[in-house]
């Protein structure tokens, strides 16, 4: 994801789960196994603010 922290946006939601799932193996890696890693507001938009980088459009 190296273009997105260059633009200081956030990354789609499926470059994230392939990104996680090359990282840690294709069980750990998918989307609901992302979710329960990290249950406030979802696994892309808690890594928005802790990685402080931009709302998409539209969020809130």
């Amino acid at each position: 994801m190296p273009n997105d922290r260059q633009h200081g946006s956030q990354a789609s939601a499926r470059d994230m789960v392939r990104h996680f799932r090359a990282q840690w193996g294709a069980a750990d890696g998918e989307s609901g196994a992302l979710h329960q890693r990290f249950p406030r507001d979802g696994p892309q938009k808690q890594g928005n603010r802790l990685a402080v980088l931009l709302s998409t459009k539209g969020e809130h």
